[in-house]
């Protein structure tokens, strides 16, 4: 008789374990340290570096091609400030290129940098997971070349 009552007790200890061990956080993610994708799922982030006079600090954008399509662009500053685009994307692999443009002081407009002065290299390739908020920060220095940061918004 002590047998079927240990076996039973065995099982059901085996039981609560596994249910507790597999069980996700309830709740809204609270240890997820990442933010949640509410309006956009990927930020870009453009500056340049190595700016230091103002003479040389001239009003930029620039335009932003994912998968190549145009896309938009980012808001508006000194080339030395960071510019921002916020999009939201389908969860997969993605291509973004840019393409900076400068402020003409001499016709009040806008203009594509000619392709010699584009940053280098003007695209990056990246993974957008489910759930998940992709920063990609690019920092453009003062011969042209450039470098990319990847990360996850973070709470």
């Amino acid at each position: 008789m002590k047998k079927p009552a240990t076996r039973l007790a065995l099982l059901l200890c085996v039981a609560l374990m596994a249910g507790c061990a597999t069980a996700p956080p309830a709740g809204d993610g609270a240890g997820d340290p990442y933010k949640r994708p509410e309006k956009y799922n990927f930020r870009f982030i453009g500056s340049d570096t190595e700016i230091d006079n103002p003479e040389n600090d001239r009003r930029s954008y620039y335009k932003v091609y994912i998968d190549k399509a145009e896309e938009g662009r980012t808001t508006t500053g000194l080339e030395s400030q960071e510019k921002y685009y916020e999009a939201s994307l389908q969860p997969n692999r993605h291509l973004v290129t840019v393409e900076k443009w400068v402020l003409d002081p001499k016709t009040s407009s806008y203009i594509k940098l000619n392709n010699i002065e584009q940053p280098k290299p003007n695209y990056f390739y990246f993974d957008l997971p489910e759930n998940r908020i992709v920063t990609i920060e690019m920092k453009t220095m003062k011969d042209g070349q450039t470098e990319y940061v990847v990360d996850f918004e973070r709470k």
